[in-house]
């Protein structure tokens, strides 16, 4: 700045005087200053220090702007990326988080029904603790149909995750199935967390047009993200097309199958190997063009890298074409029986009651 320059001439000036135009530095006679060698001497030092500091940033582990976001219709800023907990150990809960903020992650697809939430906010809050701060980051929690029968038991659900995470208001609130003749009166229930301020939006998880266009006669604030499973083995494009027209934020979950065959199919495998990319980098990205926020999982800290690294490259129309004809209609009827009766309620880690009270982490 103005002032840095000021001091660098005014130091090159003192020097100058000190000389007096006849004195010596390590043996050396010097000129006294002009003012042409005291813009070249901070022009010089400022390209030096601008140089240094851009070497810290290449070098910094956890460069978040490495994510992309994406703004909510109600203006809030949610990354692309998002890393999910379902299934992961509580024990290896820790590990898995700080692995995904080292990599630049700063978006966590939580919920009831993962049964992990004390230890997922125990370790954000270590994070947090160590200089972070709170609004880098988008907390998604969901409801589980468990305790949808009842809005009342729906609100107490959801109050009890923010409780157990302990980050504040959280930024997004989910239905997380929408089950017949219980999700709208469960999702209006929930309205009450954004106008308390215990979360800054709600959203829909699994939710078909259908499913939506029944909500929206009675939600007075609309959902601001529908969340459900996208690949390309199971592209719906209409449910896609759908709510991005609508103004939703598409978010897709189960990338790549958790595993399953798209990530060995000859179709991703040779695009992956033209490219020089993995499968799971080659499906990650298919999303990715497609507009959506996409959510990932994995317990291995170099796959969370790998999985980061996406946005240095791009897929061809070509290759996203062949990557769209992969979708079968037996693997959509697959999908609507799986998607039918998790609808219809599934039984949570706790049984088929209303979930317990707020549990600490470490406790059963």
């Amino acid at each position: 700045g103005g002032a840095w320059h000021r001091n660098v001439v005014a130091r090159g000036r003192r020097m100058s005087r000190r000389g007096g135009g006849g004195a010596t530095l390590q043996g050396h006679r010097h000129r006294a200053w002009g003012p042409r060698r005291e813009r070249r001497f901070a022009a010089c030092a400022l390209a030096a220090a601008l140089f240094c500091w851009a070497l810290t940033q290449s070098e910094s582990p956890s460069n978040n702007a490495l994510i992309p976001s994406v703004k909510l219709a109600g203006g809030g800023l949610m990354q692309k990326l998002a890393i999910g907990l379902y299934n992961v150990p509580r024990e290896q809960v820790g590990s898995v988080i700080r692995a995904a903020l080292d990599a630049g992650v700063r978006h966590f697809d939580f919920a009831s029904f993962y049964n992990n939430e004390a230890e997922c906010g125990a370790a954000v809050r270590k994070w947090l603790d160590e200089g972070h701060d709170r609004s880098e980051l988008f907390i998604t929690t969901k409801v589980w149909t468990t305790d949808l029968g009842d809005p009342a038991a729906a609100l107490r659900s959801a109050r009890i995750s923010i409780d157990e995470l302990g980050l504040g208001p959280v930024d997004c609130v989910m239905v997380h199935w929408p089950m017949p003749g219980k999700h709208v009166a469960a999702y209006v229930a929930l309205e009450e967390l954004v106008r308390d301020g215990s979360s800054k939006a709600l959203g829909i998880s699994n939710y078909s047009p259908m499913d939506y266009e029944e909500l929206m006669k009675s939600a007075s604030i609309p959902p601001e993200v529908n969340t459900f499973e996208n690949n390309p083995m199971l592209y719906r494009s209409e449910w896609v097309d759908f709510f991005q027209a609508k103004g939703l934020a598409v978010q897709a979950y189960k990338p790549m199958q958790r595993g399953g065959p798209v990530l060995s199919c000859d179709v991703v495998t040779s695009i992956a190997a033209r490219l020089g990319r993995s499968p799971a980098q080659v499906c990650l990205r298919w999303n990715i063009e497609k507009g959506n926020v996409v959510i990932f999982k994995s317990n291995t800290p170099a796959r969370i890298v790998e999985n980061v690294n996406i946005f240095d490259f791009e897929l061809s129309p070509e290759d996203m074409a062949s990557l769209d004809a992969l979708t079968t209609d037996e693997v959509k009827a697959e999908a609507q029986h799986h998607w039918e009766e998790r609808r219809n309620g599934t039984p949570a880690p706790w049984g088929d009651g209303l979930r317990p009270e707020k549990r600490e982490p470490g406790e059963s």
